[in-house]
């Protein structure tokens, strides 16, 4: 057999090997998370490629960034996180210093995908509380299982608010294959929205 020869016969295999994302995965397996993790501390470019259909192109002055964080995608963001801060040995699966892996920290949020949304309060606007921002899914609006609100301030008072990041969690299996509208609400109106297909995420 030929060096080439070799070499499509790799490359074939490797793609036969590798799973490909058919819906959200809501209950991953210790191979999905070495997967997960794998991606995490590959090469960068990998990496970047990888996060590109997850994040909605959604142009509003309010949303600075929108996207979709799946199961699968929070190990690979919590893993990406831990070799930012130098903690090789949690980021590749491994146990922190009080005894956790990554699994355990995560397992708050086992089968659930989030919409994250970063939002930007235009500076002549001053707000003393955080608007009413909702982030919604499908209509009618499947219920969300949890709701993090938190304002983003310039000096650490209410009066110089910024924006805000919401992260809205859902239970995965109730749209992990379907393609549903996202929409993003400030005080009970509806301000813009984005066909997301969650059956190409994973």
């Amino acid at each position: 057999m030929t060096l080439r020869q070799w070499l499509l016969f790799g490359a074939a295999a490797f793609l036969m090997a590798t799973p490909r994302a058919e819906a959200i995965n809501a209950d991953l397996s210790d191979a999905d998370i070495r997967r997960a993790i794998g991606i995490a501390v590959g090469p960068r470019t990998a990496g970047v490629r990888f996060h590109v259909p997850y994040i909605l192109p959604l142009k509003d002055p309010l949303v600075e960034r929108l996207e979709v964080v799946t199961e699968f995608r929070r190990f690979v963001l919590a893993s990406e996180e831990q070799t930012a801060l130098g903690n090789w040995t949690s980021a590749r699966g491994g146990y922190d210093m009080k005894g956790r892996t990554l699994k355990d920290l995560l397992q708050g949020r086992r089968g659930q995908v989030s919409i994250k949304l970063r939002a930007r309060f235009h500076p002549h606007h001053s707000y003393s509380f955080l608007p009413a921002i909702d982030i919604l899914i499908g209509e009618p609006s499947f219920l969300a299982v949890d709701v993090l609100r938190t304002p983003l301030l310039r000096d650490g008072s209410p009066a110089s608010m910024t924006g805000a990041v919401i992260e809205a969690a859902f239970n995965a299996p109730s749209f992990h294959d379907r393609s549903l509208p996202v929409r993003i609400a400030m005080d009970g109106k509806e301000l813009t929205r984005v066909d997301v297909d969650f059956s190409k995420l994973e």
